[in-house]
C-alpha cells in the first residue's frame, strides 16, 4: 500500500474540482494531450482520497512532475481564484524561475540566474543599482542624459568591488564579469519602469503616445447635454487684419494669426460659445468671457454690439437655458486655465467640477479639436491670407500681403467665425444619427426626451454677486482727511471715485477693503461694494474718463506711456491719443516694429470687443451725477476766495494724477 503524500499547498479535501474550467486543448499534439489527461486523472483521484503512489505508478508519472502540476493548479491568480486545469497546460509558468544553487567561485559555466541570486543576497547593491538607473533614466540632477548599458555595468562592478576588494567571487570570476546579465537586467528594469522614464529616454512624442492604448478606458463619457463641456484655444490658420483710421483714410494692417477660444458640449457636439482674440495670447479673462457666453446661451456674447440682436438659440426654446451651468469642465494645464480667479469663480458660479489634463494632448479633448479642424477646412484655409499647415504649405502664398489686400475688418472677421460656428451646429453628421447638433438639441429640449434629463439650470444671482463677465478684485480705500484728500481707490494706475464714496469719511477711519466688480470689456466704470453693501458706480478719473476701453487696452497703453511711446497730459483722452499715435506712425512703422505690431493687435481687440449699453456697469444718470460732482469740485477749487477748499496740487487726484497724501 502506498502512503498518502503531504503537500504544502491547499489540502485536497478543500478543493472543488467541479468549479475548475476546462481549457481548450486545440493546438496540442497527441503526447501533450495524453500528458494533460494523465495528470488530470491523478489529481482527481488524489482529491477523491486514492493512494497517490499507486496512481502515479499506473500512469507512469514521476512524483516531482505531479508535485509541480498540483501546485500550479491550486495556485491563485490575480483574482484570488485557483488556476485550475489551466495549470496543466505545457510551457506555463505560474511563478518566475529563481536560482537556488549557490554561485560557484571559480567556474565560468552554470551561471544561469546568477545576477538575480546575487542581488537577492546583496540587497544594498540592488538598491544602489536601481537608484543609479532611476537617476539617469529620469535625468535627475547629477545623472547622465540617458542610460547606457556599459555605464550600468561599470557602476555594478564598482559596487561589487566595494563589497569584495580582492575580487575573489562572482562576477569577477566569470569571463565577461556579468556584462550580459547586467544588460538583460537593465532592459527589464526600463521596461518595468517605462511610464516613469519614457519622456526622458524616448522623447515627448513617445510619452504622449504611450498615454493612450493602455487598455484602460479613462475618457469621461457625457450622459446628457451640459454634462461635460470642453474648452480649448487654437491659433487660426489665417492672418487677422485690423482697420486703422489715418489722415489719408482707412488702412488695413495684418495682425498675425488670431486665436480662437471654443466651448463645446461633448454629448451632442454643440458649439456653445466662442471668442476671437487678436492679441498674442489669450488670458484668463478671455476664458471667463467664453464660459459666461456658454452659460447665458449666447455664442457670440463676447463680440455683440448695440446694433445687433442677441442670438440665443437654446434660450429661445426654453428661457431657463439663458442661465444654465454644466457638470464638468475639461481644460488643459495652460497657465490661463490655472488662474485662481478662473477656477474658483467657475466652480462657485456654475457649480461644475474642473478636470485638468496635460497640454499637447488633443486626444483628451477630441471633440473640440475636431471642431477646430472642421472650421479650418471649411473657412480659414479658404481665405487668401491663409497660413496653411506650415511654412512650406503651397496654400501659403504671401499671406501678409494678401491679408492687407483682402480688406476684412475686425467685425467682418468675427462675423465670418460666427457664420462658421452656426454652419457647424446646423451640419448633419454620423455622430448625431444623421441629424445636426441643432436638431438634436431641439429634440432634447422640446421633444419627448425632455423628461429624461435633469439639466443644470442655475438659480438667480444674489444681490452683490457677480457673474463670470466681471472680475472680482479687492482694493484698499485711500485718502487723507487732514489734507482734504477725499476717499478714492486705484485700479491699474487710475483713480476712481463717486459722490457717495467721496463723502463717506468713515471708509478711511475703518480702513476697509472695497470689492470691485470689473467688467473687463469696459473699465471706464466699475461697481464698488463694501461688506456686501453697494457703493454705486465709480468713474475713472483724469485722462481715462473720456472713452470706454477694455482692461487689456489699458494695460497696453500704460506700458506704452511708461516706455515713452505716447505723450499725454493728465486731462486729454488717452485712448484717442493712442489711436492718433498709431495712425501717425503707420507710414513710418509699416507694421514692422514690435511696439507697433503689438499695439495693432490690441486695436483689433478693442474694435471687436462687446459693446452693449444695457449691460454696462453704469447708467446715464449715474455717469452724469459722477461727472457733475467732479466738475463742481473743480469749479469750487478754482475760485479766488476758495481758501477753504483744496489747492490745485491736492485736488489732482480727481484728474487721476496719483498724488497720494
Amino acid at each position: 500500500m502506498g502512503k498518502r503524500l503531504t503537500l504544502k499547498t491547499t489540502p485536497p479535501e478543500r478543493l472543488v474540482l467541479a468549479s475548475w474550467a476546462m481549457p481548450s486543448l486545440e493546438g496540442l499534439d497527441a503526447a501533450q494531450k495524453e500528458r494533460f489527461h494523465s495528470l488530470q486523472k491523478a489529481i482527481t483521484d488524489y482529491v477523491g482520497g486514492a493512494r497517490i503512489t499507486l496512481v502515479l505508478q499506473d500512469l507512469s508519472i514521476w512524483k516531482e512532475v505531479f508535485y509541480r502540476a498540483y501546485e500550479k493548479c491550486v495556485a491563485l491568480d490575480e483574482r484570488g481564484t485557483p488556476f485550475g486545469w489551466v495549470g496543466l497546460l505545457p510551457y506555463l509558468e505560474i511563478t518566475p524561475r529563481q536560482r537556488r544553487k549557490p554561485l560557484p567561485k571559480h567556474l565560468s559555466k552554470g551561471l544561469a540566474g546568477a545576477l538575480a541570486l546575487f542581488l537577492r543576497q546583496h540587497s544594498d547593491i540592488a538598491e544602489a543599482l536601481e537608484s543609479y538607473l532611476l537617476l539617469n533614466a529620469k535625468r535627475k540632477p547629477g545623472g547622465e542624459a540617458g542610460v547606457r548599458h556599459k555605464s550600468v555595468h561599470m557602476e555594478f562592478l564598482r559596487l561589487c568591488e566595494a563589497k569584495d576588494p580582492d575580487k575573489q567571487s562572482w562576477p569577477f570570476t566569470s569571463r565577461r564579469r556579468g556584462a550580459g546579465a547586467v544588460r538583460a537586467f537593465t532592459e527589464t528594469f526600463l521596461s518595468q519602469h517605462y511610464d516613469a522614464i519614457v519622456a526622458t529616454q524616448y522623447g515627448d512624442k513617445a510619452a504622449t503616445k504611450a498615454k493612450s492604448g493602455n487598455g484602460h478606458v479613462s475618457r469621461l463619457v457625457a450622459c446628457m447635454p451640459m454634462d461635460i463641456v470642453e474648452m480649448d484655444e487654437h491659433a487660426m490658420g489665417c492672418l487677422g487684419t485690423v482697420r486703422i483710421e489715418t489722415p489719408e483714410g482707412s488702412r488695413f494692417l495684418d495682425a498675425g494669426r488670431m486665436t480662437l477660444l471654443l466651448l463645446v458640449d461633448r454629448h451632442k457636439g454643440w458649439i456653445m460659445a466662442f471668442k476671437v482674440i487678436f492679441r498674442e495670447a489669450a488670458n484668463a479673462g478671455d476664458a471667463m468671457d467664453v464660459l459666461h457666453a456658454g452659460m447665458v446661451g449666447e455664442p457670440d456674447w463676447a463680440h455683440r454690439k448695440d446694433n445687433q440682436l442677441a442670438t440665443r438659440p437654446l434660450a429661445e426654446l426654453d428661457e431657463r437655458f439663458g442661465w444654465c451651468g454644466f457638470n464638468c469642465l475639461l481644460l488643459d494645464n495652460a497657465l490661463i486655465h490655472l488662474a485662481d480667479e478662473l477656477v474658483s469663480r467657475v466652480m462657485s458660479v456654475s457649480g461644475c467640477a474642473v478636470n485638468f489634463g496635460p497640454v499637447k494632448t488633443p486626444a483628451r479633448r477630441q471633440l473640440v479639436e475636431r471642431v477646430f479642424n472642421e472650421l479650418e477646412r471649411a473657412g480659414f484655409k479658404r481665405l487668401p491670407q491663409t497660413t496653411g499647415g506650415g511654412p512650406q504649405d503651397p496654400k501659403r502664398q504671401k499671406a501678409e500681403e494678401a491679408a492687407r489686400a483682402c480688406v476684412l475688418s475686425e467685425r467682418e472677421i468675427v462675423g465670418f467665425v460666427a457664420n462658421l460656428v452656426r454652419k457647424f451646429n446646423a451640419k448633419q453628421g454620423k455622430a448625431n444619427l444623421a441629424a445636426s447638433p441643432a436638431q438634436r438639441m431641439h429634440a432634447l429640449i422640446c421633444g419627448p426626451e425632455r423628461d429624461q434629463y435633469l439639466f443644470p439650470f442655475l438659480p438667480p444671482l444674489r444681490e452683490g454677486e457677480a457673474d463670470l463677465s466681471k472680475s472680482i478684485l479687492k482694493v484698499a480705500i485711500r485718502g487723507n482727511k487732514a489734507t482734504g484728500r477725499r476717499p478714492y481707490f486705484s485700479f491699474l494706475e487710475v483713480e476712481y471715485t463717486n459722490p457717495a464714496i467721496a463723502k463717506d469719511w468713515t471708509l478711511l477711519e475703518e480702513q476697509v477693503e472695497l470689492e470691485l466688480h470689473v467688467a473687463r470689456n469696459n473699465v471706464r466704470f466699475i461697481d464698488a461694494f463694501c461688506r456686501q453693501r453697494p457703493l454705486g458706480t465709480c468713474q475713472a478719473g483724469g485722462r481715462w474718463r473720456w472713452s470706454d476701453h477694455s482692461i487689456d487696452l489699458r494695460r497696453q497703453i500704460n506700458q506704452l506711456v511708461r516706455e515713452g511711446y505716447i505723450e499725454n497730459d493728465s486731462n486729454d483722452d488717452v485712448v484717442a491719443a493712442f489711436m492718433k499715435k498709431m495712425a501717425n506712425e503707420y507710414a513710418k512703422a509699416q507694421g514692422n516694429s514690435k511696439p507697433f505690431k503689438s499695439a495693432v493687435r490690441h486695436i483689433g481687440d478693442h474694435h471687436a470687443r462687446r459693446e452693449v449699453s444695457e449691460d454696462s456697469a453704469h447708467s446715464e444718470i449715474q455717469a452724469t451725477a459722477a461727472e457733475t460732482a467732479v466738475n463742481e469740485l473743480l469749479d469750487r477749487a478754482s475760485e479766488a476766495t476758495a481758501s477753504q477748499y483744496l489747492a490745485w496740487d491736492d485736488i489732482g487726484a480727481l484728474n487721476g494724477e496719483g498724488n497720494d497724501a
